[in-house]
């Protein structure tokens, strides 16, 4: 594929502080023979002036001229503007798309014909692992949500004592070792508390306990190879799962919860009740919690609840933006992965990274759950 210029747009979603390209990357941007094309103000939120910018390398430009000269877009979600008037046939939009959540500006791209490139889709393969956004962004999350509940509670992780006295240490839960709850783990066991941990997936398992972590066996439930073995698993012991949880749980004073599996709602592990039940002034950050749910019931994306007894439960959002400047250079490392390999590309669609990335293409959706959730919204409205 032919790139000419590489546009950088400003984030638009409330909250957002991430920028898709970091000035300290343009120049490795231009080494591959492209222009970088920064809108103002695309990394103020982050720390990066315009001037930071030009003094890499790059040209900046207003919105629309962005849009216009761009031969790749770079976002860190999708942009804001209307696809019929602001993007043009052949051109790439990458980003964190989540398609699912908006599968009519999905059908808009392909009328278009952009090309629409998930960062969010990378597959479980190694030559896909730098433009994997969604594993980079998960690790600063799962930093960020030990960080947050160990400002919410009352006592210091790590075993405190004095002269006269000593304390117990503060005891961590994660249920779901992806790369998340990896990160939590990590961060909680330096900062010097024991963790728990449900993982039914064999990687994973072995993973965590690299860590440091004591893996907890759940009553009926065996370990398992894979993510539909870990779908079909949560499905069929979902009580199970629930029980084995929650008394793991109780043990605890900080509850991480991360299993999410792609292309379906997040498994409700925590009813309100089993929350109230939980000891006082316990924190549990859900960061799983999005437009379609979380692992704890009731949690909602960037809000704190209090439940029962004083236990607090943090529906976690968008994490990541919360640590603006790693994220950004992490994803930023991503986008540029995704550039040079776009530049080495002839066919994306025959590609074993950029294929299962595709969500438009030639005019068409290629992402397969969109596309049978847009078949079945018009079949139950009656459209062809």
């Amino acid at each position: 594929m032919t790139i000419t210029a590489v546009g950088v747009l400003r984030e638009t979603t409330p909250g957002e502080r991430r920028v898709a390209l970091v000035p300290e990357l343009v120049p490795a941007v231009g080494r591959l023979g492209m222009r970088v094309l920064v809108e103002p103000g695309a990394g103020a939120l982050v720390g990066y002036h315009d001037a930071d910018y030009r003094a890499a390398g790059a040209t900046v430009v207003g919105r629309t001229e962005v849009l216009r000269h761009a031969d790749v877009l770079l976002g860190v979600h999708p942009p804001n503007v209307d696809p019929v008037r602001a993007l043009r046939p052949g051109q790439v939009l990458a980003a964190m798309l989540r398609p699912l959540r908006i599968p009519y500006l999905v059908r808009q791209w392909a009328d278009r014909g952009v090309t629409a490139i998930g960062l969010d889709l990378a597959p479980d393969l190694p030559a896909a692992y730098p433009l994997d956004a969604e594993a980079s962004q998960a690790r600063v999350a799962g930093y960020r949500a030990v960080l947050v509940a160990a400002g919410r509670l009352s006592r210091c992780l790590p075993p405190w004592g004095t002269a006269d006295g000593f304390f117990d240490p503060v005891r961590v839960l994660v249920v779901g070792a992806g790369h998340a709850g990896l990160q939590a783990i990590d961060t909680a066991r330096r900062l010097g508390a024991p963790v728990d941990v449900v993982e039914p997936r064999q990687r994973e398992r072995v993973a965590a306990a690299a860590l440091g972590a004591h893996l907890v066996d759940l009553p009926e439930l065996r370990p398992v190879v894979d993510d539909r073995a870990q779908l079909e698993a949560v499905d069929s012991k979902r009580p199970a799962w629930a029980a084995g949880v929650a008394e793991a749980a109780a043990r605890c004073d900080i509850v991480v919860t991360a299993l999410v599996m792609p292309g379906v709602r997040p498994p409700v592990l925590f009813r309100t009740v089993t929350v109230a039940r939980l000891r006082p002034g316990s924190v549990l950050v859900d960061l799983a919690s999005g437009p379609e749910g979380g692992n704890i019931e009731g949690s909602l994306p960037d809000t704190t609840t209090l439940v029962g007894d004083g236990v607090t439960v943090i529906g976690a959002g968008e994490f990541a933006a919360q640590v603006p400047e790693t994220a950004s250079h992490a994803y930023a490392h991503n986008a540029l992965a995704l550039v040079d390999r776009l530049s080495h590309t002839r066919s994306l669609a025959g590609d074993p990274v950029f294929g299962p990335m595709l969500v438009t293409d030639r005019g068409a959706v290629r992402h397969g759950p969109t596309g049978l959730l847009l078949a079945e919204v018009l079949a139950a409205a009656g459209l062809p």
